[in-house]
């Protein structure tokens, strides 16, 4: 599953377009008023303004298989890195997955993982940068825990998506899709990792390709 298009809605516009143009030095192609879009390697991320709440959300972006220390080290002067009790470090070892990742917040309290996949075999040579983040790798989608079970089976239906293999369901987390692109599928208040912050239902689109089928989810 590739990852084209990932809509969320923020209430803080102009702090992030700042923030992913300045911080993170990527290409905002196009704004306005209303909506921000920036360009993430073969994924387009878009921001659109809301008035009535503060949503956040979860998505990981993919780098190189071997540039976790050196994204780590060309992010932490920029913004505070995540740390993580379980691994004693700000990198975690997803040992079963084959990857590694380190996570920080965005303005709007978005939570942002960079995820090196060892499986993709998309080693760089040169020094790591923002023309690293190769495309939008996961995003967190948020059921009541009553729906849970139904809401996963449709995606799987409905978007010709399976299990990811690297990661058997679990009644409180469900992967769905492959090292290219995933679905992270939570119930409502389950606190994102690595984080302490319960996890909230907000509208949220996303354009994948699978199978060589274009699909639009619409949440």
């Amino acid at each position: 599953m590739k990852i084209k298009k990932l809509i969320l809605q923020t209430s803080c516009l102009q702090r992030l377009k700042e923030f992913y143009s300045s911080i993170l030095e990527l290409a905002v192609e196009r704004t306005n008023d209303k909506e921000v879009f920036i360009r993430i390697g073969k994924s387009e991320l878009i921001f659109t303004e809301t008035k009535e709440s503060k949503p956040f959300y979860h998505f990981a972006i993919n780098i190189p298989a071997n540039k976790i220390e050196e994204a780590r080290d060309w992010l932490k002067n920029k913004v505070s890195l995540l740390w993580m009790e379980d691994y004693k470090s700000d990198i975690a070892e997803f040992s079963d997955w084959h990857a590694r990742s380190i996570y920080f917040f965005d303005p709007a309290g978005n939570i942002l993982e960079l995820i090196a996949r060892f499986d993709l075999k998309n080693e760089r040579d040169e020094a790591f940068s923002s023309g690293q983040f190769l495309s939008i790798d996961e995003v967190g989608l948020v059921f009541n825990q009553n729906e849970l079970e139904l809401k996963t089976s449709g995606l799987l239906k409905n978007y010709s998506l399976s299990y990811f293999s690297k990661q058997p369901p679990l009644p409180q987390f469900k992967a769905l899709g492959d090292d290219n692109g995933l679905f992270i599928v939570v119930p409502a208040q389950r606190n994102w990792f690595p984080t302490n912050k319960p996890s909230q239902i907000f509208p949220v689109k996303v354009i994948i390709e699978n199978n060589n089928k274009q699909y639009r989810l619409e949440l």
